[in-house]
């Protein structure tokens, strides 16, 4: 709302915010000592009419009082924003708002306690009673006269029900009480009215002192502005003259350097010094004559120019041509520009223009080129055409028509992907091309087209875009060459690679199958004959025990030639994964002399002891790979030794990065025509004609596992001598840590059953009734085991759950379900979920043993079974 003094439109919304501000300051100030008033007044009375008004009356009084203040105190608690001032409008409007209704309620407060503690009996009392309610209208209408709202709602809240029951209800001298308050609230309402007026005066002068100072700040400011920006141009200017590319000269009424530009020094070579001296027009031009600027004979000045300086030295004072061109001595070309400005002077500028002399004459050569070109791609081979920029056909040489069938007549103004793309044509390859043209202004990639008579036939093509000076692109022009045959030919090897990989797969799946086609008899020759060979009843029958003798080296014999065999095609298809890691020598070396050593004895042949290999050698190679090619060549070092031979090993680094591990027999040795077939499958050099067992498979293996590895392998040896065998591979490292040692036996030195006297129950999933039987037998040679069978996996499933088994022999090959699936089943119900699992499978590949184990598998154990290996294994699991 305005106050009194006039104040422009302009100005109203500024009077009105400082006045809400105001307000705001002095409702926030004026809080404590209303508060701390009203709170002694309401004391005052409660002490004071204890006795004439009822306890119950008072204390709802008091209550209503506590509230309103506390009300008023809650919402005058100043945050951080309104301690600092940063309120908004709007937020400052509510907070008046909210005061002001404070106030007016505690007006209320009193006007309630006028009626409710109004002593009936006690006259004195009620004048007192009055006398308050007057005196707290008057310090309201005080405190507040700054909004009159607020001081006139407390004013007529507190006093009107008092003396609106006075004058209504009371006797003479009580309405004569109730006219003299109203008569002095309505004093102190007009009294206020001044105040408040007076108020908005002073904020009406203050807020057109703020406008005369915010006037005078601006037209300061605009000054400061209209400083800055004409010291902002003055700069800018002298830096766009100082930074143009070209040279500029300014010449004063009187003919002296006014102004001249960095430029200026590069281009004429004139010392800063000399120009720093303001010299005149001829004081400039007898120094460039002087330095020979200008040539002999002025010939470096071209025609336009040179007899205007011819006239000049001959003393002739004229003014020169506006334009013409010189040479600098470097053979730059400067454009010289002559300005005169009346009285003022002159002006010229030297601009470098060498760049588009040259650019004349690459053109005059360009033409000449382009000539030479048209008559190239009109007898080359390569199908050549021009386009637009939007790749519309503007021209096409001979061999375009010849390969496609279209003349320039047939494709001009389209474009080649509407005329010539087949939709053999990958759409990626389409759109990489397309993207190619659009981001990098050229792309190559091979298209299939179509030609006029409907052949499909493919290109090699290549696009690019020839742009103008200013960097548009005008045209296209693009090289295409027949390569048809040579994708027929692509497509003949993809297809023979395609038939390679699906006869690899198959050859994976054959070995796989016979793999366990093979094992699964085997399982039975052996099992039976370990179980013949344990018979306590027939041991002492030699020739029995003989007979199972021989079929268990000879079963045994044939399990290996079909591990060979199996390996072998397995390295041939490349279906053996190589895990390369640093491997320490003298642990590996050292298993494999454990591991042998029975049969060296056996062979009495002397053994080297282990620690024979210096710990700190490491090779990169695969573990458990270079410890099958390590036992490969111990072994025959055993087996093809003379009796009481000897076997050595040692290692010796090459000085080129690896390692040369050389295992040594003094055995026969072998000839040169017999080393030039040692690694020839199924070639055992005459060994077949003697006792030794063997398929000619194992040293083959090797060498193709050692490769495998990046490494090599070879023999030296003479005929009488003995025989040194030597694998190298890359050294990892001239220090290893020791390498954690590798079990290589099957079998724990003590395997054996828990001891234990209750009977355990073991359920075996299998379909084959022979392999039941054979399990049957194996395990009646332990006490307290109790062996129930299920042919079909659902059946097994149901006894495990009925009666949960202390162990669980599963095989992976079962019909309907297999082994995998009655594991995740049997891992699923809470009833067989701890029951360990054991894998008993002819699938004996290295990818089936480790995905038995990583489905979840306790053990996996391979077919045709080894007892102990078997009992070992139940004894292990039930020992955990």
């Amino acid at each position: 709302m305005p106050g009194p003094t006039p104040l422009s439109d302009a100005d109203q919304n500024r009077f009105e915010a400082e006045l809400r501000a105001e307000q705001l300051r002095l409702y926030e100030s004026n809080v404590p000592s209303a508060v701390g008033g009203m709170l002694f007044v309401g004391v005052l009375v409660l002490v004071v009419l204890r006795d004439a008004v009822t306890a119950e009356r008072l204390a709802v009084w008091a209550l209503m009082l506590l509230a309103v203040l506390a009300l008023r105190l809650w919402i005058w608690r100043p945050g951080k924003a309104a301690a600092e001032g940063k309120d908004s409008n709007e937020q400052q409007h509510t907070r008046r708002r909210l005061l002001r209704w404070a106030v007016a309620s505690g007006g209320a407060v009193f006007g309630i306690g006028g009626l409710l503690l109004f002593p009936l009996q006690h006259p004195l009392l009620q004048y007192f009673l009055a006398f308050v309610l007057a005196g707290m209208a008057a310090g309201s209408l005080t405190l507040t006269a700054f909004d009159p709202v607020a001081s006139r709602l407390y004013a007529l809240a507190s006093m009107v029900p008092l003396s609106a029951t006075l004058l209504v209800a009371g006797n003479a001298d009580q309405r004569a009480v109730a006219s003299m308050m109203l008569l002095f609230v309505a004093f102190l309402v007009l009294t206020g009215g001044r105040a408040y007026r007076n108020l908005c005066e002073t904020i009406a002068i203050r807020v057109s002192q703020m406008q005369r100072t915010d006037a005078l700040a601006r037209s300061e400011q605009q000054l400061q502005q209209l400083a800055e920006q004409l010291a902002a141009k003055t700069e800018a200017l002298e830096l766009t003259l100082g930074s143009m590319d070209q040279a500029i000269l300014s010449l004063d009424a009187k003919g002296r350097v006014n102004f001249h530009n960095h430029r200026l020094v590069e281009l004429l070579e004139l010392p800063p010094d000399f120009l720093a001296t303001r010299p005149n027009l001829e004081e400039i031009a007898r120094y460039q004559s002087d330095h020979g600027h200008y040539g002999p004979d002025f010939g470096l000045v071209d025609e336009r120019g040179r007899p205007y300086l011819e006239r000049w030295f001959a003393g002739e004072r004229l003014d020169f041509p506006p334009l013409y061109h010189r040479r600098t001595r470097q053979g730059r070309v400067l454009e010289v520009k002559s300005r005169y400005v009346g009285e003022a002077g002159l002006v010229r500028t030297f601009t470098d223009v060498t760049d588009y002399f040259e650019a004349q004459q690459r053109l005059v050569e360009s033409e000449a080129q382009a000539r030479k070109l048209a008559l190239v791609a009109a007898h080359t081979d390569n199908a050549v055409t021009i386009a637009d920029a939007n790749l519309r056909i503007e021209w096409v040489n001979e061999a375009f028509t010849r390969m496609s069938g279209y003349a320039l007549a047939d494709v001009a103004g389209r474009t080649a992907a509407e005329v010539l793309r087949d939709d053999r044509t990958d759409p990626a390859d389409a759109a990489r091309f397309d993207k190619g043209l659009q981001t990098d202004r050229r792309a190559s990639g091979e298209i299939a087209n179509r030609s006029k008579s409907g052949r499909v036939y493919w290109v090699a093509v290549e696009t690019q875009a020839i742009a103008d000076a200013e960097g548009r692109v005008v045209n296209y022009v693009s090289t295409s060459r027949d390569i048809t045959q040579r994708r027929q030919a692509d497509e003949a090897l993809r297809t023979a690679r395609n038939e390679a990989e699906r006869a690899n797969r198959a050859k994976s799946e054959f070995l796989s199958a016979m793999s366990h086609e093979l094992r699964t008899p085997m399982n039975a020759i052996l099992g039976f004959a370990q179980l013949l060979s344990n018979d306590a009843g027939r041991q002492h029958d030699e020739r029995l025990q003989s007979y199972v003798g021989e079929i268990l080296r000879a079963g045994r014999h044939l399990l290996e030639l079909i591990n060979d065999v199996l390996d072998l095609a397995r390295v041939e298809a490349g279906g053996v994964p190589m895990r390369l890691e640093a491997v320490s020598v003298r642990g590996l070396v050292d298993d494999c002399l454990r591991l042998l050593e029975p049969l060296a004895r056996e062979r009495n042949v002397q053994w080297p002891s282990t620690g024979t290999v210096d710990e700190r050698w490491a090779v990169q190679a695969d573990r458990t790979r270079l410890t099958q090619v390590l036992l490969n060549l111990l072994s025959n070092a055993i087996k093809y030794n003379r009796e009481g031979g000897k076997v050595e090993i040692g290692c010796e680094p090459d000085g080129a990065g690896s390692l040369r591990i050389r295992i040594t027999d003094n055995g026969p040795g072998l000839s040169p025509q017999q080393q030039a077939l040692l690694f020839h499958a199924f070639e055992r050099l005459g060994a077949e004609q003697s006792a030794i067992q063997g398929a000619g498979i194992g040293l083959v293996l090797s060498k193709r596992l050692v490769e495998l590895m990046h490494g090599s392998i070879g023999v030296q040896s003479q005929v009488g001598q003995g025989t040194s065998f030597w694998v190298q591979l890359p050294l990892a490292g001239h220090t290893a840590a020791p390498a954690v040692p590798q079990q290589l036996s099957l079998l724990d030195d003590t395997p054996g059953l828990l001891p234990s006297g209750r009977l355990r129950q073991v359920l075996y999933i299998e379909d084959n009734p022979v392999n039941v039987v054979l399990m049957e037998a194996m395990l009646a040679q332990v006490p307290h085991i109790r062996l129930r069978s299920a042919p079909l996996p659902e059946v097994g499933l149901e006894l495990a759950r009925l009666e949960p088994p202390d162990l669980i022999l599963l095989d992976i090959q079962l019909p309907g379900m297999d082994g995998f699936e009655v594991l995740r089943r049997l891992r699923k119900d809470k009833r067989t979920r701890a029951v360990p699992v054991m894998a008993i499978s002819a699938n004996a590949m290295p990818g089936d043993l480790e995905s038995g184990l990583s489905a979840g598998f306790d053990a996996y154990l391979t077919k045709p079974l080894e007892l102990d290996r078997l009992l070992d294994s139940i004894a292990r699991l039930w020992r955990n």
